[in-house]
């Protein structure tokens, strides 16, 4: 008797989000609404200040997680008239709600992959490192970030952002193993290579 086929298991639909969104941050693979990897879309709303669109998404797996992509004017065209100016992703988030514990920082680092010893700055240097800190709030977060890994298909370089949170103690028993959860994915495609005052830097 043939078995039905699996449902995809929480993890694996994130894991599958986020590669997506990499491919299109990093590689330049093409961003369609028709495809449901993120979800059902739900708004396009103008960003202020700028020639852009933030494209939020609602997924059935994680009803309550934010997910959203900024597309916004190419920084590189030298057009004066931005209207004009292909416009291109820029930011995607993934802000789960609520955290998930099935996904470990070595899994991230691994699943991109991530460069693995330092991060890039506002200014484009190297900092080393990757533990940005712990910031207090009701449950403590950590921050870290990366610059991912250069592949042969790779077309810009992308900068990720994780936070975990330490388990709430009122989960100790859900939680026994006590692993941080991940509570945000932030990628954001650096275009620092592509001005000309940063081409000397080789930075990707």
């Amino acid at each position: 008797m043939t078995q039905p086929p699996r449902s995809p298991t929480p993890r694996n639909t994130a894991l599958k989000i986020l590669t997506t969104a990499m491919s299109i941050l990093r590689d330049d693979h093409p961003f369609d609404l028709a495809h449901k990897v993120f979800g059902q879309h739900l708004t396009a709303t103008p960003l202020r200040g700028t020639i852009g669109t933030e494209y939020s998404f609602e997924n059935s797996t994680f009803p309550h997680t934010k997910i959203t992509l900024f597309i916004t004017d190419d920084p590189t065209a030298p057009m004066a008239n931005r209207m004009k100016v292909k416009q291109v992703p820029r930011v995607f988030t993934m802000r789960f709600s609520p955290p998930m514990a099935e996904i470990s920082r070595s899994a991230l680092e691994d699943l991109f992959p991530l460069d693995i010893g330092y991060w890039i700055d506002g200014d484009g240097d190297r900092q080393p490192g990757n533990n940005l800190g712990v910031a207090p709030s009701q449950v403590l977060q950590h921050h870290y970030r990366y610059r991912a890994s250069s592949l042969p298909m790779s077309r810009f370089p992308v900068d990720v952002d994780l936070t975990f949170s330490d388990p709430d103690s009122h989960d100790a028993q859900k939680h026994a193993r006590n692993m941080p959860l991940l509570t945000d994915v932030l990628l954001t495609r650096d275009y620092f290579k592509q001005t000309p005052t940063r081409r000397h830097l080789h930075l990707y």
